[in-house]
């Protein structure tokens, strides 16, 4: 197994939140996985801590991350580090941050392709490695010569995507790759990493909030609802989710040619995780719900080929 989260908890210090809760997720090798979720629901913090690098202000309360066999939260950080964008990749939510404010572009990808070739630190050197990545991803080469705050945020996510795969990572993991990103230039990258991780056979790790997008890219999806993963199922029966919050996900996304004011969003909010759960977290927005509900908190059982938690997934 390429990646292997197995009851995952993370805690935020001083407060009784837990952004991510007991979540078990296994990538294989070669696998497109895509974790989808609503914005605020743990996706963040659950990308962070596969990585063993957690967001500030969290802690873990259980469970280990191994890649390819070494527990990820056990490395120290110099081992940690090796790691990065050479063996595992990240590309975050807010691209514009791993960039260096007073720092060229290509001094950026310098230290990125110094991790897996330390020779080659000439300018020259850089724009050959990186001109092949960023062209198809319709990025000129004149722009690694400028500095970040000269680019457009979608040109800054393309940039961060390239210097995450400079090095042939063996898994990267995409944090809302598509921010920034017009319907053109997202599809490009959807069909580029696609081709790109089939080429090298690399696993890919997905999250985001577009289930739409999971659907033709990945080939399985796990839905995270308050940290918590409530459905576990094939990419090619997303239009048969057994669980509610999957099915209001699928209502609530958006299509093209759909007529306007067609879609129904899911009516309240998320509400985080404070204590261990009493009843099913989804229990208060569920147009399902029955009384038992809220006292009892459904197991993660198979359901055919996809694992659900919840009650009535039977009878979906």
């Amino acid at each position: 197994m390429m990646l292997s989260a197995l009851d995952l908890t993370l805690k935020v210090d001083r407060k009784a939140v837990f952004p991510v809760w007991k979540v078990d997720l296994d990538v294989a090798e070669g696998e497109r996985v895509a974790v989808v979720g609503e914005s605020g629901g743990g996706k963040t913090s659950l990308a962070c801590g596969l990585m063993g690098h957690l967001v500030p202000g969290q802690r873990v309360v259980s469970g280990g991350v191994r890649f390819r066999g070494a527990d990820l939260l056990t490395l120290s950080p110099a081992e940690r580090a090796r790691l990065y964008y050479r063996d595992i990749a990240l590309v975050p939510q807010n691209a514009q941050n791993i960039f260096h404010p007073t720092q060229r572009l290509w001094k950026s990808a310098r230290e990125v392709i110094a991790k897996g070739n330390a020779e080659a630190t000439r300018f020259a050197d850089v724009i050959e490695s990186v001109a092949g990545l960023g062209g198809s991803l319709d990025l000129c080469i004149s722009l690694w010569s400028h500095y970040p705050h000269q680019l457009s945020g979608g040109q800054k996510q393309r940039m961060a995507i390239t210097l995450a795969l400079l090095n042939s990572p063996q898994l990267l993991l995409l944090d809302e790759p598509s921010n920034g990103l017009d319907e053109l230039n997202r599809r490009t990258m959807v069909r580029f990493l696609s081709d790109w991780a089939a080429s090298k056979g690399a696993s890919l790790l997905l999250f985001t909030h577009d289930i739409g997008m999971a659907a033709c890219w990945a080939n399985r999806i796990v839905v995270l609802y308050r940290g918590e993963v409530v459905e576990e199922l094939p990419a090619e029966l997303i239009d048969k989710p057994r669980h509610p919050y999957t099915q209001g996900l699928m209502h609530a996304a958006v299509r093209l040619g759909d007529p306007p004011l067609s879609r129904r969003s899911i009516p309240g909010h998320a509400v985080p995780i404070a204590r261990t759960p009493q009843g099913c977290g989804f229990f208060e927005r569920c147009p399902r719900a029955k009384h038992y509900c809220r006292k009892e908190a459904p197991r993660f059982l198979q359901w055919g080929e996809s694992k659900v938690r919840c009650f009535l997934a039977g009878d979906m």
